[in-house]
Formats: C-alpha cells, structure tokens, sequence
C-alpha cells in the first residue's frame, strides 16, 4: 500500500494558511458592544459664581494661583523645608501601601499579556506511550482480545476565529484593567504623599502649640507664686489666688491633650514611612522650617478629570465596563475555531516514523448558544447595569473632586485673612506687652501686670500658630485635590 495516501491533500498547506488568513481578515471586524469614549469634561470652567483671586496674601506670605497647575512634579517641594522633603521620599521607598499597589498593576499587566496570546495560534505538542488490551467484541465482531503497546507523536494547532470580537472585548477589558492598577497605584501614591506632609505639618503646629503653653504655664505659675506671697501678707483674697490656680489646671490639660495630638501625628508619619513604633524615629521638620508655598494650583475643572488619578481610575473602571458588555454581548453569537493536528503513531517504537503510522486532521468548527436558561441573556443585562453603575460613580468622582477644589481654594483665600487678623492681634499683644515692660521697669505697673501682658502675647501667638498650620494644611488639601504633580504620566 502506497504511503502516499497517509500524506494531506495536495494544497492542504496553501487551503490553511488561507483559513488562517480568513480568520485574521474576520479578527479585523468590528466586534459587538460598545465602543469606549472618554467622558466629556465638565459642562463649567469655575467653581462657582465667583472666581479665585489670581493672588492671594496674608501675614506676609503671597501665593499666586496657577491655572497651569504645579510648577514641579514633586509638589511637596514647595513647603521648602528639606526635612519634610526627605520624609516623603523616605515614604515612597518603604511603603506597604504602595508595595502593595505595585503588586496589583504587576498582576494586571501579566494578566492582560496572558490574554492577548488568543491573537496567535496555540501549538501543542503530545507524547504517549499507552499499555492497551482490546477485543474485537466492542466492535460486534467475534475474536480473541489482544493486548499491544502504542506510541504517539503528535503536534496541534488551533485559533479562535473572533468572528463578533468578544476576545478583543476581554483583551480590551484587560487593558483597561491594567490602566485602572496604573492610576490606582497613583491615587496610593499621591494619598501617600499629602498624607505624610499633612501628618508633619500637624505635629510641627502641635509642638510650637505645646512649647507656647508650657511657656504660658510658666508665666502663670510666677504669678501665682506672687499671688501666694501677696495673699500670705493678706493683700488679695482667696478669690484671685483659687482663680489663677484654676487656670493653670485648665492650660495644663491643654498642654497634655495637645502633646498627645503630637505624638499621635509623630507615629502616624511612622507608619506611613513603613516604619514600626519601636524603631529610630526621623527627623521631623518643625514649624518655622516651613514656608508658605507662593505658588498653587488653581486650574481648570477640565483639566482636573484629567490629571486626577482617582478620575483616570473610574475612567478605566468605566473603559472596563464597557468592553465587559461586548464580552457578554458576543457570548449571544456562535464561536468559530480552526483546529488541526498531525502525528505518527505505531505498536512498537522503533517504528514510530513509518508512513503506515501518519494521521492528520484539519477544520473549522461552530458552536451555536441555542438555549443556556437565560444565562446569557441576562448575563449581558447584568454587564449592562454594571456599564451604567460605573458610569455614574464616575459621575459622582467628579463631582466630589471638583467640590474638593472649590472647598480648597475658598480655604486658601480664608486662611490669609485669618493669618492677617491673628497676625494683627499677636502684634498688638506685643506692642501691649513691650508698654507693660516699660511701666513695669519704671516702677508704674508691677511685674504681675507684665506677666499678664506677656500671657496675652502668648495666647495671641497661639492663635497665629494655628492660623499658619491651617494654610500649610489647606495648600497641601489643594495640591491633593487639583492631582498633586503633574508629571509626563499624569498628562493624557
């Protein structure tokens, strides 16, 4: 018997090559479900009716608003204390936060890549040695049963033909996925990052607070030693002195509960530096060693869905959503697949490659959903609400971002008003106190009355410290809320 009729068909090659190349000319098709198109920008270019000042100042400190956005992707950089620069970058090396994002976008990228091999070919490859005792019986034929060995060698080649575009919709979706870790590791970061300056601002107003009332406890405790020596020579009552030990219990309270408020913020910056609460603590930056940033963002809602990641990643969960629906919308459509495999096969194994031992099959094949209990059906229903569930909560992203902007830029143009007053009233405190150091020296008033005068300047200096945290931590709620630095990346 002639070999020849184990070989393919003549023209077997060419035939799949052209099937093949049907398949890639169907792949080109455009697939089911809806196509993706980023969201519109918001309908209004300002955060209310009336628009932020181009320049704002208080207590000395001028800050232009940018409508550009920040002038440098590091955005923290602005404060100008290196302390407080070292902290952020201290962070971004050693959080699990962002160890951990970094995971996920890894994950994402591998999957997605994983997917996309449906665009090729998948070869296999087989070996087998079987041990088999057959019977004619099985056949319906009379005869004894024989026991045999077979071996196999054999290759297969199969393609999904994605002929309703349902496997470009998964890849798609995959992507889309990946672009979604991409902007979630971003949010972390950028969480990360006004987490930590916003942590040490705190703790850095919460030390100039607890160093004003120790130093006002002081002043107090001297004029209560003077109220002791003045009641003991019976020249004041009990009444003054049981006032100003009552004060000096209620500034002492004060004092504790503000040193745990700064301890607090202490060991949140470690633990956003990765770092357990036994271990070296860093080095902090105190107050004076932060400025006022003169430059902030002040930019376009439109421009704000676009560099804000937290938005970019409801877009990429809403790009998701949409190519799920054309996943679950394809699954409705028959499935075509080109299948074909080619082996010897033999009973003894030095005879593997014998003509006689050739087989060889090729074709396509459909799968037709006919009935699936509704599974499909309402499968692609379900992918549908997910669609517009996903559209709205980027709605409702945008929506919450571009109120944070507008609380944000009305707090920065408060806070120098309020820096100003309290800068007003700390320094007529202090013109009030230099007088009462006059007159105490000139024999008019007694050193009791200084003392008071000098705890008047420190409650004032009080009021001037918190105004001064508040604008550092309302510039850094900006800088949050506008996407802090704009670098290449954040641009699209």
């Amino acid at each position: 018997m002639s070999s020849s009729a184990n070989r393919p068909p003549p023209g077997f090659a060419l035939r799949l090559g052209a099937s093949l190349a049907l398949a890639l000319g169907l792949l080109a098709a455009c697939a089911v479900g809806p196509d993706f198109h980023r969201p519109a920008p918001p309908r209004t270019a300002t955060y209310g009716p009336v628009p932020p000042p181009a320049v704002v100042a208080g207590d000395g400190a001028r800050q232009a608003l940018r409508p550009d956005g920040p002038a440098s992707p590091d955005w923290w950089t602005a404060f100008r204390s290196p302390t407080l620069d070292a902290l952020v970058e201290d962070g971004l090396r050693h959080s699990a936060t962002l160890a951990q994002a970094v995971a996920v976008l890894t994950e994402a990228k591998q999957t997605a890549q994983a997917g996309a091999g449906v665009y090729v070919p998948q070869l296999g490859l087989n070996a087998a040695a079987d041990r088999e005792r057959s019977t004619p019986l099985r056949l319906g034929v009379q005869g004894a049963p024989t026991t045999f060995s077979l071996y196999t060698l054999s290759a297969s080649v199969s393609y999904a033909v994605d002929l309703f575009g349902g496997e470009r919709r998964r890849v798609e979706a995959l992507n889309a996925g990946t672009d979604r870790a991409r902007q979630s590791l971003a949010a972390a970061r950028l969480l990360l990052e006004g987490n930590i300056a916003d942590a040490a601002i705190a703790r850095a107003g919460y030390e100039a607070e607890a160093e004003s009332l120790a130093m006002i406890l002081a002043l107090e405790r001297d004029q209560r030693d003077m109220l002791q020596a003045q009641y003991a020579a019976g020249r004041v009552g009990i009444g003054s002195l049981d006032l100003i030990v009552r004060q000096i219990a209620a500034d002492e309270a004060a004092r504790l509960a503000v040193v745990q408020r700064r301890d607090a913020a202490a060991g949140l910056v470690q633990q956003l530096l990765g770092r357990e609460p036994g271990e070296a603590r860093p080095d902090l930056p105190a107050l004076d060693g932060l400025r006022v940033p003169g430059q902030l963002p002040a930019v376009l809602p439109s421009d704000v869905v676009r560099v804000r990641p937290d938005i970019l990643e409801k877009e990429a969960a809403l790009h998701q959503a949409s190519a799920e629906v054309g996943v679950a919308e394809a699954a409705l459509f028959p499935s075509i697949a080109l299948t074909g495999d080619a082996g010897q096969a033999n009973t003894a194994l030095s005879h593997l490659g014998d003509p006689a031992g050739r087989f060889w099959s090729v074709g396509p094949s459909v799968t037709v959903p006919l009935v699936s209990g509704g599974t499909l059906w309402f499968g692609r229903k379900a992918a549908a609400a997910a669609w517009r569930a996903a559209a709205a909560d980027y709605r409702q992203t945008v929506l919450a971002a571009l109120e944070q902007v507008s609380d944000a830029l009305r707090a920065v143009e408060t806070d120098a008003k309020v820096a100003d007053a309290r800068r007003a009233a700390f320094d007529s405190a202090g013109l009030d106190q230099r007088l009462a150091d006059v007159t105490a020296d000139a024999g008019v008033t007694g050193a009791y009355d200084a003392g008071t005068a000098r705890i008047a300047l420190e409650r004032a200096r009080l009021d001037l410290i918190d105004a001064r945290t508040q604008r550092l931590q309302d510039a850094v709620a900006l800088f949050l809320a506008t996407g802090g630095g704009w670098s290449a990346e954040a641009r699209r």
